[in-house]
This record gives structure tokens, sequence and C-alpha cells, in this order.
């Protein structure tokens, strides 16, 4: 969790170690402390200025507050269990301040483009839409492989600690398994993420031209994809309980998960839904045409 807290956590020791080198280094850095505590309303005022604010703005002056409150907060950081926690908690406190900057600070970025996509043309809409699942995507991809390389490491250390002096035949099998194992786990997420950058490329081909033969194929391609990928999910997980249950013998651990994607299951079960509304709008469309 310590990533949470960059890079709040950092500019509080900067400035601290600013203030502490002297009566100019401390001058600055209580320059340096307002200023960054002020940037949300510098912020305001300047949309405000350029005539392009909206009421998400209003959430500044709070984000404000927070960065001041914050900051303090990491410059002085032995006061943190002191006022934040009812009894000390080794420095626990810190990643509620960081997270309660970064949930403001990301509301009023998604708030303005909520706003602001409600008045824009179709064009501009599917373009930011493409651009937001090509961003969600790529998050979803980079959390997916450190979190999935962190939970590998942790489960073969845990099996290496426990099973010392065993078979090493029978570690190497536990081994391949367990790398089993976590593909099986990051499957439903990395077949989600493999869905929305379809998706995008979809709403790149419907921009140009809504129903024509490339967007069709898109489509098509889409529809097959989240068909297979939902299969595979939910067969992946039993077809592995089936294969540990067999080589048991050969296992020196064994993990049996009941595995119930709901998020990812309605992902794919909502873009299969809107693959046969736009095969069929488009089948309609064509009929229409023929009549005309």
């Amino acid at each position: 969790m310590e990533y949470i807290t960059f890079p709040w956590e950092q500019m509080g020791m900067g400035l601290r170690r600013l203030s502490l080198s002297g009566s100019a280094g401390n001058i600055t850095a209580w320059i340096l402390f307002l200023a960054a505590g002020a940037f949300p309303l510098f912020t305001m005022a300047f949309l405000r200025y350029r005539h392009k604010g909206c009421r998400a703005d209003y959430l500044l002056p709070l984000l404000s507050v927070s960065l001041f409150v914050g900051l303090w907060f990491f410059i002085n950081p032995s006061y943190m269990d002191r006022y934040l926690s009812p009894m000390p908690a080794g420095g626990i406190a810190k990643f509620s301040l960081a997270a309660v900057i970064y949930s403001l600070f990301l509301t009023w970025i998604l708030l303005r483009l909520v706003l602001r996509y409600e008045k824009v043309g179709q064009s501009r809409l599917l373009a930011g839409l493409r651009i937001l699942l090509g961003l969600y995507g790529l998050v979803l991809g980079i959390g997916l492989f450190v979190q999935g390389s962190i939970e590998f490491r942790e489960a073969l250390r845990a099996l290496q600690e426990g099973n010392t002096g065993s078979d090493s035949h029978l570690l190497r099998i536990s081994t391949l398994f367990l790398a089993v194992q976590t593909i099986i786990g990051i499957l439903p997420t990395a077949s989600q993420i493999a869905l929305l950058f379809m998706m995008a490329l979809f709403l790149r081909r419907y921009e140009k031209e809504p129903f024509g033969s490339e967007s069709c194929l898109a489509m098509e391609r889409l529809k097959a994809a989240s068909g297979r990928l939902l299969t595979v999910v939910l067969l992946a997980n039993a077809g592995f309980n089936m294969l540990q249950l067999l080589c048991s013998r050969f296992l020196l651990t064994s993990f049996h998960r009941i595995s119930f994607p709901l998020s990812e299951i309605l992902v794919m079960l909502g873009i299969r839904t809107l693959s046969f509304l736009y095969l069929e709008s488009r089948r309609l469309k064509e009929d229409n045409d023929m009549f005309i």
C-alpha cells in the first residue's frame, strides 16, 4: 500500500528537510506549502476566468483544504497517531490522508467529464468513451500483472518454506500447479480487459461508419469472443479443481476454488447483449433500405 501515499509523503519529507535547513529554507518551505495547498483554488479561478468552470469545481476548495491538512501531517508525521488514531497505529493514518486527497481529486475529474459530455456531440462522446475504455483496460492490466506477480511469489515462498526437505520432483509439480492456479485466478479479469479493448476498436470503426462492414465485423468478433471467453472462464476453474483432485497424490499443496466472477460475467453478458442489439439494428436498417 505504500504507493498510495506517493507523492504526498515524499513532498512532506522534502518540505520538512527544507524547513530544517535554515531560515531561508524555512521561508521557502512555507511558500511551497501554501502554493501546493492553494493550487486547486488557483485552478478553480483560472477555469472561471476562461469560462470553463462547472458545478464539479465546487469540490476544489475541499480538495485544497485536504491538501493543506494532508501535507501538514506528512511534514509532521509524529502528529498522525496523536490526532488521527485512537491508539498508536504505526503510521497507518497516512494511507487515510492520501486516500482522501486522491478520492477528491478523481471525483472532481470524473464529475467534470460527466458534466462535459452531457453537451457534446456523438463523435466526441464516442471518442471520449473509447479513450476511457483504453485507459481502464490499461490500468486493469497493470494492476492484474502486479497483483498476480505478488500473489504467486507469496504462495511460492509459503510452499517452499512449508516443504523444506521434500521431494524435489513433487516440489516442481506443485510449483507448476501453483502457476496454473495463478493464471486461472487472473483469467476473468484478463478476459474482461480483452473485451474492453475489442469494444474500443469497435467504437473507433463505429465513429467512421456506424453500420459499415468494418463496424459489423468488429461487433461480430466481439460477440464471438464474449461467448468463448465466458465459456473458458466458467470451465477453467472447474477443470482445474478436477485436475488437482486427480493429481492430489503428487501435490504438496492444493487450493480448490469455487469461483463465480460475477462482475466479469456481467461485463461479458452486457457486451454480448449489446452485440445482439447492434446486429439486430443493422439488420432492420438493411431491411428498411431495401423497401426504400
